[in-house]
């Protein structure tokens, strides 16, 4: 039998190229090999909402009260907090409720004047009694810090420990709301804004004025809640704008009798909301919505009118806030007036076109209220669970020998809770030796490749609602550079 002879030419030019296919196939700088962006995963709805309340003070310490959704309607646990930690209560006069990097914060004015607890189970992690002054707001820096503004300042607090550590220099009195924006934390107090250095815990400038209260819209921009005017800061240059109230129509005092306030911002879209007139008790009737875009404002978006037990409505404690995913507005409302007023208490919520979805009362009597199962919870704050984690889209940097690239990091990190300026993103590089230069400030990336071709990873931190995550992408310099 005869066999045909092996021509050892083509066994070699098959096998080169077989190599070079399996070589392209696993070379990252070949066109082939170009890593797209991820897809950012659909939202995820809530599954209810949060309430803390001052309680009935003399009578019982502040309470929280959860709001489960249950198709069209809510199923309440009242005392949600004593629920899950039997003989432990809040302090006295809950005001300030927020939930961060998987925590519920809760500010009360005496007592136990800061509990911790677990967002999910609501189990207790710490209470402290001391925070060298009365409990007044929590803010999260980030994964291992925050802020605790006081009747006495501001003091800083280790998430880490959970525990409190020291008073930030220069701020005396009474603090109320504070924000977050450019590395920097704003902390309002009736004569200033103190703006400090989150990553020294430093004061580093003060803007004079009368003040109320302080938010951030969804640009990212701070505003100041004034006695007479809005105030809008831009949180990079400090540079401030005054803007007179549309129609008068001014946001209540907060002082003397302190509670967060009104007055709130839509992570959706470009708007803010106040509850217009009232004291410091409530006692407002309508909202007001303000469009920073068109520099307009509806003055009659929302108002108040009878309840269903034929009395008229107001606003108590804060009164309103919006929901981040849903941007629907969470009011809480009772009977206009004092005394009795204050047992008949309500849930509003409305749209963001001011029209009312739903409202229901409040009741809860732990026996002691008196009339039937009202109750005089004396609600201080609406706020929500965080839903949604953030994600990270990009996966691959490519630039050519020499490019210079831009990276817009904002476009590339998702986060359906939270706004863009308030996200925290840094990058770290294996191997910095093949760019000329790295640099990222206000979430956007710029890059310059060194002259010669390589492969290196990049790592993303971010953290976002006091949630830290990273993700290790690729990073090349190619002549075949056609990714962004």
């Amino acid at each position: 039998m005869k066999t045909k002879p092996i021509n050892l030419w083509n066994i070699a030019l098959l096998s080169l190229l077989i190599c070079t296919s399996c070589n392209d196939l696993n070379d990252p700088t070949q066109e082939g090999n170009i890593i797209e962006d991820s897809t950012p995963t659909p939202p995820v709805a809530a599954k209810g909402f949060f309430v803390a309340n001052e309680d009935w003070f003399g009578h019982d310490e502040g309470t929280v009260n959860y709001f489960l959704k249950n198709g069209d309607n809510y199923d309440i646990t009242y005392r949600a907090y004593r629920n899950a930690n039997e003989g432990e209560t809040l302090g006295t006069t809950t005001e300030f409720g927020t939930i961060w990097g998987g925590c519920i914060y809760l500010i009360s004015k005496q007592g136990t004047r800061m509990v911790v607890a677990d967002a999910t189970t609501l189990k207790k992690k710490v209470s402290i009694t001391d925070l060298q002054g009365d409990g007044r707001y929590f803010i999260g820096i980030d994964d291992q810090k925050g802020y605790v503004s006081t009747s006495n300042g501001i003091i800083v607090f280790d998430i880490a420990q959970l525990k409190t550590g020291n008073a930030i220099e220069g701020i005396t009195g009474e603090i109320g709301n504070m924000c977050y924006a450019n590395g920097k934390v704003f902390a309002v107090s009736s004569r200033k804004i103190y703006v400090i250095d989150a990553h020294t815990d430093q004061l580093i400038h003060t803007i004079e004025g009368s003040f109320n209260s302080i938010t951030q819209s969804k640009d990212g921009t701070i505003w100041g809640g004034g006695s007479d005017k809005l105030m809008k800061i831009n949180p990079e240059t400090l540079e401030t704008t005054e803007i007179d109230y549309p129609d008068g129509q001014k946001m209540s005092n907060v002082w003397g009798a302190w509670n967060a306030g009104s007055f709130c911002a839509s992570t959706q879209k470009n708007v803010l909301y106040w509850a217009s007139g009232g004291g410091m008790f409530g006692g407002s009737k309508s909202i007001v919505q303000y469009n920073i875009d068109t520099n307009t404002a509806n003055t009659n978006f929302y108002k108040l009118g009878i309840s269903d037990e034929g009395q008229q409505l107001c606003f108590y404690g804060a009164g309103l806030r919006v929901d981040p995913l849903t941007d629907e507005l969470i009011l809480t409302v009772c009977h206009d007036g004092w005394g009795s007023s204050y047992l008949y208490n309500w849930i509003y919520k409305i749209n963001n076109e001011g029209q009312e979805i739903t409202h229901f009362g409040l009741k809860g009597n732990n026996g002691t209220a008196g009339e039937g199962e009202w109750y005089y919870w004396f609600p201080a704050i609406p706020f929500f669970e965080d839903a949604n984690k953030p994600q990270i889209l990009l996966n691959q940097i490519s630039l050519a020998p020499g490019e210079t690239k831009t990276i817009n990091l904002n476009d590339k990190v998702v986060d359906y809770d939270n706004i863009q300026s308030t996200i925290q993103k840094s990058v770290e590089f294996a191997n910095e030796d093949l760019f000329s230069k790295i640099n990222l400030e206000n979430g956007i990336l710029t890059i310059t490749a060194g002259n010669t071709t390589g492969e290196t990873t990049c790592t993303i931190d971010v953290i976002s609602n006091g949630v830290r995550i990273n993700k290790t992408i690729q990073a090349i310099i190619t002549a075949n550079s056609k990714v962004q």
